[in-house]
């Protein structure tokens, strides 16, 4: 094994915190200006989202308070991306990225969502320094964003590296995998809900990982064939 490449948002810190903090900024304005209460709306904008889920919160927002207005929901998404996110790398990820790299491999990460956003989140989490190449797919195409193995290619061929001499290690089964294993990669799957610390899988999905684990600190078990499974 070579190198190491990862996904962010929820395997190297928790989305919530960035949603949380952007929802924060966004409260802040409209108190500003209109002088609502800030903690209200914080909360009322997470009730939406636990609600009604991701997509149209400010618009629901803007129509409970009788303010909606096109040019509105805008300004709330621009304050939203564009915000100076308060976010924090999972407790497991600086000590384990910390051993990868003193163990000499290659270490990526290959993230989705708009480049700006994605690139303040990396900056915020101080997580720039620690990686050989971060690749954002918007910036690649966004026809290219994950699962396209297009971005896990990329990747490698800045770092030099066989697919087969990569890991691939990320949450989503939508779409984190399926570009890893059809390249050839050790794929692996964070699913912080597990009980069992490793399980090895037996799946032939291309879309499964190899590997399922509790905790960051077993892909250093995994990548160094020490995992119990």
């Amino acid at each position: 094994m070579k190198a190491v490449l990862f996904d962010l948002d929820d395997t190297l810190y928790p989305e919530i915190e960035f949603v949380k903090s952007g929802f924060r900024a966004v409260a802040c304005h409209l108190s500003s200006r209109y002088h609502l209460n800030e903690d209200t709306l914080f909360t009322k904008m997470l009730e939406i989202l636990q609600r009604d889920g991701r997509g149209r919160v400010f618009d629901t927002l803007l129509c409970d308070l009788g303010m909606y207005a096109e040019e509105k929901v805008r300004l709330l998404v621009y304050l939203y991306r564009s915000h100076c996110p308060t976010i924090h790398p999972y407790e497991d990820a600086l000590p384990m990225i910390s051993r990868l790299k003193e163990g000499g491999l290659h270490l990526g990460v290959i993230t989705d969502g708009m480049a700006s956003v994605q690139r303040g989140k990396v900056k915020a989490l101080g997580l720039g320094e620690l990686f050989d190449v971060i690749i954002y797919t918007d910036e690649v195409g966004r026809e290219y964003w994950k699962p396209s193995v297009i971005p896990y290619q990329v990747a490698l061929d800045l770092l030099r590296v066989e697919p087969s001499e990569a890991a691939y290690v990320g949450n989503d089964l939508g779409k984190d995998f399926l570009g890893a294993n059809a390249l050839g990669m050790l794929a692996i799957q964070v699913k912080r809900s597990m009980q069992q610390d490793c399980v090895q899988t037996e799946s032939v999905e291309p879309s499964a990982p190899r590997f399922v684990v509790n905790k960051l600190n077993k892909v250093l078990h995994i990548v160094e064939e020490k995992c119990d499974v």
